[in-house]
Parts: structure tokens; C-alpha cells; sequence
């Protein structure tokens, strides 16, 4: 029997977009340096390879998580590196991208007189093989490698919260569902950004963006994907707005002045003597220093000249091992 090969106008496909040709389980298998059998069992049996266990919400419920097998996540991790993160995702999408983060997310509805926040229930889950596959096929790999792919991708006909393809491929698979809200939004003056689960809309008009909810529901719902109406919210022009945990206002995005004197009390507490052996809590603040520095570099410098101020006037702390030189 002839050796089967990927179509000519599929190859070219998967050249253009700079994507492993995978035309049969010998190609995958060459690529990966895992051998055939290993592969087929990994697809045909992957639920096998999972540790399944829960972590309680903030909500108090229970999220349950996916861990996959060393073996399975390495494999995992080669699709993410070699496929899945040459793709493209859409303008709108701000999570899990690299060069993103919960600032850039922010910082397009800086300025707004209003904001509503929509967040999108059991995100991964709501994820099906089918549109796994849809993926991988338009891609321009054949039945057989996109059947193994999405396998290899989904746990119980879905997308698993552990694995590291999980984020990418929800985000391409939100791409048609970001596409009809920005078309819709857009033509009505509405800022609309999207960070994993959580949808931003924003606008100088409280009322034009209270409008849009009833249809970016129906759109969502047309999706296959539902809202978690317990942590939908509007802010009109008198509260305080806020974007992926970060409070906007008409010129930046930030932590805000409440978290900010919540974190100076923390580099405070670390000068107390009954505190000086206590390195969670050193780690614990140094870790929030990271982040400030991340999303608010305004606040980060202003932090760094108070831990300076208190490391003169408390010697020989835990605070001496934290740099404020930079």
C-alpha cells in the first residue's frame, strides 16, 4: 500500500503558516522523538493519563482540575510550542498571550464613563472536542492527525484545566465569538476586550453600554457558552471601576490608592521585630512587589522609596534583602 501523504494544497498550508507537516503517525513520531506506539496510546487512552482532583473557588465551590501525566504534558507542551503558539488569536483576546497581561487589558477602557464586566461560566470546560478538532483540521491537517491532536488536547470530550494547551486553544476557539461582539460593539462606540473568562466592555455612554448586554448574551449563548450572572457587573460614571482587578480611571490603570496602603502595611509589618523569621512573609510581599511592578510602575517607584525610608529607620530587618535601588 502507498505511504499516505498530506494533500499538496495542505502542505502548502501548513508551510505558509510556519506549522510542522504531520501527514501520518510516522511524521508525528520523527518530530517528537516518541515512538508510534507511545503516541497511539496517549490518543487512544488519554483519559488514563489524567490525576483528577478539586480546589475550592473564592465562591466556596469546587473547581476541578486535570493534572495530565509527565508524559502526556510533555507532548502536550511540544503541540503548544510547535503549533499551537504560532497561531494568531484575536485583537480582542488580552489572556494567556505573550506580551499581554491584566494591564494591557486594561488600558484600552482607560477614560470610560462606564464599564460592564461579563464573565463566561466554566470557560475550559464549555470547550468541546469538536471544536478542538475544527482547529487542527483548518489548520490543514487531515481527519486522522487532527482526531489524534485533539485527543491528545481534550479529557472527556473537553478541555482540560491543567493542561498546557488548554489556554491557547480556548482562546482560538473564542475567536469567531470575539469577532461577533467586536462587530457589534464596535459599530456602536463600545470598547470590548477580552482576558480568558472575562469579557470588558466599556464606553462614554452608561446607557449605550448597558444596551448591548441582551445581545452579547445571545451571541455568547449562540457560542455554546454561558454567563456567570453572579459575577456580572456594571459601573456607571459614580462607582469605582474596575478591569481585571485593576481600577481605571481617566488617565491610567493601577492597583489603586485601597490595595496600595494595603501593600505599604504589609513592607511595615515586615520592620516588626516578632516578624523577622517569618519568610512567607517576606516572600509573600516581595511577590506583590513583582506584580506592582508589572501593572503599575507609578505606585511600584513610589513603594520602593517608602521601603527605603523604612529601612533607615528600622536597621537590620528583613527589609534589607529586599532591593530599592532599582
Amino acid at each position: 500500500m502507498a505511504r499516505k501523504t498530506l494533500k499538496k494544497t495542505d502542505n502548502v498550508r501548513l508551510n505558509m503558516l510556519g506549522l510542522p507537516v504531520i501527514g501520518t503517525l510516522d511524521d508525528f513520531s520523527a518530530l517528537t522523538h516518541l515512538s508510534k506506539y507511545s503516541i497511539f496510546q496517549l490518543s487512544k487512552n488519554s483519559g488514563k493519563y489524567y490525576k483528577v482532583y478539586e480546589i475550592p473557588k473564592k465562591s466556596g465551590k469546587k473547581r476541578e482540575i486535570a493534572q495530565p501525566s509527565r508524559k502526556l504534558k510533555a507532548l502536550q507542551s511540544w503541540i503548544l510550542v510547535h503549533i499551537l503558539n504560532k497561531l494568531k488569536v484575536s485583537p480582542s483576546c488580552k489572556g494567556f498571550e505573550k506580551g499581554q497581561s491584566i494591564l494591557e487589558n486594561a488600558n484600552p477602557h482607560v477614560g470610560s464613563n462606564a464599564i460592564l464586566n461579563i464573565d463566561l461560566k466554566d470557560f475550559f470546560p464549555s470547550v468541546k472536542s469538536n471544536y478542538v478538532f475544527n482547529i487542527f483540521k483548518s489548520l490543514g491537517y487531515d481527519h486522522t492527525i487532527s482526531t489524534i491532536l485533539t485527543n491528545i488536547c481534550t479529557f472527556q470530550g473537553k478541555l482540560p484545566q491543567g493542561s498546557p494547551c488548554s489556554p491557547k486553544l480556548a482562546n482560538l476557539a473564542c475567536w469567531q465569538l470575539d469577532n461577533r461582539i467586536q462587530g457589534y460593539v464596535g459599530k456602536r462606540g463600545i470598547t470590548y476586550t477580552r482576558y480568558a473568562d472575562d469579557l470588558t466592555f466599556s464606553g462614554l455612554s452608561p446607557n449605550k453600554v448597558i444596551k448591548i448586554a441582551k445581545t452579547v448574551d445571545k451571541i455568547i449563548q449562540n457560542e455554546g457558552l454561558l454567563i456567570n450572572t453572579d459575577k456580572t457587573h456594571f459601573a456607571g460614571t459614580a462607582k469605582a471601576k474596575k478591569v481585571t482587578g485593576l481600577v481605571i480611571n481617566d488617565k491610567s490603570a493601577g492597583i489603586g490608592k485601597k490595595k496600595y496602603h494595603e501593600l505599604r502595611a504589609k513592607f511595615c509589618n515586615l520592620a516588626k521585630p516578632e516578624n523577622q523569621e517569618k519568610k512567607d512573609k517576606l516572600y509573600h510581599a516581595i511577590g506583590w512587589l513583582s506584580f506592582l511592578k508589572s501593572v503599575d510602575i507609578v505606585r511600584y517607584k513610589r513603594i520602593l522609596h517608602y521601603i527605603a525610608a523604612l529601612k533607615t529607620k528600622y536597621p537590620n530587618t528583613q527589609l534589607d534583602m529586599i532591593k530599592t535601588d532599582q
